[in-house]
């Protein structure tokens, strides 16, 4: 057989298809049936059946796409194998049609996350007095500790965000949480000084997919105009966690040393990371879309090897009239998708381009920085400042001493 031809063409619907054209097979190529009445249809199948070597069509998949049905029900092959059983496509069901229940279990969890990462972003200062004095630093080196978190928390979304559009969601949290849980651990056990500010700038990378891309997955789930109540969940979820770190960090420092405020997070993100990893679906749509189309081709494959050639796909929308073609799926944006280094670095270039642009960006920039700055200050602070109560009021006797702080340096 002469080598094949391959050249893009043209469908009956009007788009451009890669078709895998053999010489040989040329005469093959006008396979369509009338189904105006069925003795026509039966003669053209007849007369046109399509084996191994007729060309190949790749049509567009998306989630509104009507599967077509086999063109035969008799294999070709002289054995006659029964045709392999259709995959189940229900998993890969459009985000945006998921059930309200499993909605809201995601959205729960992503924001439960997000809580979790805030907690650890506040909850390093208040042992700082104590690893200043175990490793002979002062605290203002020790704070080093919160500076190396930031950074890796702001510079790891660049590179990740990036491969959570083409990986997808799921295997970058997973594994983004194994890193996360991981450096927490390290943070814990450390006997150095230099140990504990790089166990938290890669605790800050691995943090960083919980804040960061939860609005990614908000829109994944639902539509622009029903985003406020997760949105709301998910910036609340925030806010919480930084109120609560400095918080319940300050009591453990005051009654135990200072290693539990990190085994305290160390249990924590391990259950965070479990429930991930067990629980949490994909929610990127053209990742799913791409594995249903990956599915299809795997199992209109199986059907051609044991003899079931050829499936009826209308000429055009709505149209009675089919052609029988080998088909495949493929999905537009895997087609339009940037390569991975020119998608990292508009990441990278498009967050200092806004903040220079936009002062929006800007002033809304530094005031949110200057709030967690704040909190640090008072919640590791000594006794450098004399604090006044009003007359007759006392901080209440359940907080630790650095909370009473934080309460009073907050008036």
């Amino acid at each position: 057989m002469p080598a094949p031809d391959i050249a893009p063409a043209e469908d009956a619907l009007g788009r451009r298809s890669e078709v895998i054209i053999f010489e040989d097979d040329l005469e093959h190529n006008s396979n369509v049936k009338d189904d105006s009445t069925s003795d026509s249809t039966v003669k053209g199948r007849q007369s046109n059946i399509l084996d191994g070597s007729s060309p190949v069509v790749y049509h567009y998949l998306n989630f509104d796409t009507l599967l077509p049905s086999p063109s035969t029900t008799s294999s070709i092959n002289q054995e006659k194998p029964s045709p392999p059983p259709q995959p189940d496509l229900k998993k890969f069901m459009s985000p945006f049609e998921w059930s309200e229940s499993r909605k809201n279990f995601m959205i729960w969890l992503s924001c439960i996350a997000t809580t979790i990462t805030a907690y650890t972003a506040g909850s390093y200062a208040p042992a700082v007095g104590q690893m200043a004095a175990e490793w002979n630093v002062s605290e203002v080196a020790a704070l080093v500790g919160i500076t190396s978190f930031c950074s890796g928390f702001g510079i790891a979304p660049m590179v990740l965000a990036p491969f959570s559009e083409i990986q997808g969601r799921y295997p970058v949290f997973v594994g983004a949480g194994i890193v996360f849980l991981i450096c927490q651990i390290c943070c814990a056990v450390t006997r150095s000084y230099a140990g504990m500010i790089v166990a938290r700038f890669w605790a800050g990378c691995g943090s960083s997919v919980f804040s960061t891309m939860v609005g990614g997955v908000v829109s994944d789930l639902y539509h622009a105009h029903n985003r406020n109540t997760p949105m709301a969940l998910f910036s609340g979820g925030a806010l919480i966690g930084t109120g609560l770190g400095p918080m319940v960090s300050a009591f453990i420092a005051q009654n135990a040393n200072w290693r539990w405020v990190f085994w305290v997070q160390v249990i924590t993100c391990g259950v965070l990371v479990s429930a991930m990893t067990l629980f949490f679906k994909e929610t990127r749509g053209s990742i799913i879309l791409s594995k249903k189309a990956r599915c299809l081709n795997e199992w209109y494959e199986e059907m051609e090897r044991v003899g079931y050639v050829g499936f009826d796909m209308p000429l055009t929308p709505g149209s009675e009239r089919t052609a029988s073609q080998r088909i495949r799926w493929k999905v537009k944006s895997d087609e339009d998708r940037e390569s991975i280094s020119k998608m990292i670095g508009i990441s990278v270039y498009r967050p200092f381009h806004l903040l220079v642009t936009e002062p929006v960006v800007f002033f809304f920039s530094l005031v949110k920085n200057s709030s967690p700055c704040s909190i640090c200050q008072a919640s590791h602070s000594r006794g450098s400042q004399k604090h006044v109560y009003a007359p007759g009021s006392l901080p209440p006797p359940f907080l630790s001493r650095n909370s009473k702080e934080y309460v009073a340096n907050s008036f």
